[in-house]
């Protein structure tokens, strides 16, 4: 019995060996076999070799170009033909196609030296659904002209003296009309220039705290001075025609940036009315805009290398319902709104006794009781405070 089992097992044994023998001498085919099939497998194809004229989204897979380009028209807001010839998406016929170019190079390259390469930085972080980015702060809901493009004011390089005036919409007065419209809403430029000084005394609200007594007095030409009574002692802000100041309890004397000089000076004029074509060189009749509930025209004041004024007028009445003015930064312009209602009549002359003066962070209403023009104003409340005295 136990020889059958021994020429069994030495049976069994020879057939591993020819088994193993076998898988031994497929190996070196079965590498050939993997190599010649890596070799015929094409490799994946990137966007720039399966779409013509790809200049920076070129190492992608060509199923990602799509939701890329989706990506922009929904940040943007806009639709393919904004940048590419339609039929000929390849052609570089449109200036937006390079700009988008170039916007999608900074992209990547301020998530890759200032975020580790992630995509924290995109086309909407700025676009927002705007083809052009918004550069000023809003107020509300307000967008300013001057942060659109079309309407940016031409630097004193691009203005020349020849320049012709812009066309006004059909439709739409002259910004001359619109003007004179105002200054006779107002009473007329004889009535306006016959007053000297103005008083105003009532309540100011900043933001939603309470209801402070303030006044506010103006001397021509050009000075201004409001004073808040708050129940530490009196808030005082001044313009005395070439300089201003901000007083307040417990706070050092704060000297007027100058790049605010400009909004004093406006405010500070009380014949701001019939100033206002000389203040600018070009104006510009824009279209017909909601202020509040009133239909009111709206009208572009510039000058070259200047932040523009937008003033906007009851269709109606004439009067002025808004003012939106900038002071320059280092960085930006920085807005100020102020809205005018509630027009009375005081010596021939409408005056608005309530304002609300609003920047994107504060806001201030502004509410007369009380309103006499033509009386005295101490000369005394313009001067200048002593200099600061030196540190030692």
């Amino acid at each position: 019995m136990k020889q059958p089992m021994k020429q069994t097992s030495k049976k069994t044994g020879n057939l591993l060996l020819i088994a193993a023998a076998a898988i031994f001498a497929l190996w070196p085919a079965a590498s050939i076999l993997r190599a010649q099939s890596a070799e015929a497998a094409p490799k994946p194809k990137t966007t720039q070799q399966a779409f013509k004229n790809i200049q920076v989204l070129k190492d992608l897979p060509p199923g990602q170009l799509i939701p890329a380009m989706q990506f922009i028209t929904a940040s943007l807001g806009v639709e393919c033909d904004f940048c590419h010839v339609r039929g000929a998406f390849d052609k570089d016929d449109k200036p937006t196609k390079v700009t988008a170019r170039k916007m999608m190079q900074m992209m990547i390259i301020l998530n890759q030296e200032n975020f580790d390469s992630r995509r924290e930085v995109t086309c909407y972080s700025c676009h927002r659904g705007a083809s052009k980015p918004v550069s000023i702060p809003m107020i509300g809901d307000t967008v300013a002209l001057e942060a659109l493009e079309d309407f940016a004011p031409p630097s004193a390089a691009e203005s020349t003296p020849t320049s012709t005036p812009a066309s006004t919409p059909a439709g739409l007065p002259s910004a001359s009309d619109v003007l004179d419209k105002y200054v006779a809403a107002l009473g007329g430029a004889a009535a306006i220039e016959k007053i000297s000084s103005r008083v105003g005394t009532g309540t100011v609200t900043f933001a939603a705290g309470p209801a402070l007594p303030v006044q506010i007095s103006w001397k021509a030409p050009g000075k201004q001075i409001t004073v808040v009574h708050l129940p530490m002692g009196d808030s005082t802000t001044v313009w005395n025609g070439n300089a201003g100041w901000l007083s307040a309890p417990g706070s050092p004397v704060r000297e007027t940036n100058e790049a605010d000089y400009e909004g004093a000076r406006l405010d500070a004029d009380l014949q701001q009315p019939v100033h206002l074509k000389q203040l600018s060189s070009d104006f510009k009749v824009i279209d017909v805009e909601k202020v509040r509930d009133h239909d009111a025209v709206l009208l572009l004041a510039s000058n070259p290398g200047q932040p523009g004024l937008e003033l906007f007028f009851d269709t109606q009445s004439g009067l002025l319902l808004r003012q939106l003015r900038f002071s320059k930064s280092p960085l930006g312009l920085n807005p100020t709104r102020t809205d005018y209602d509630d027009y009375k009549d005081f010596d021939g002359v409408k005056v608005p006794m309530h304002m609300t003066i609003a920047r994107p962070r504060t806001k201030l209403d502004i509410q007369f009781d009380k309103l006499s023009q033509n009386v005295a104003v101490d000369d005394a409340q313009f001067e200048a405070p002593p200099p600061k005295p030196p540190q030692p």
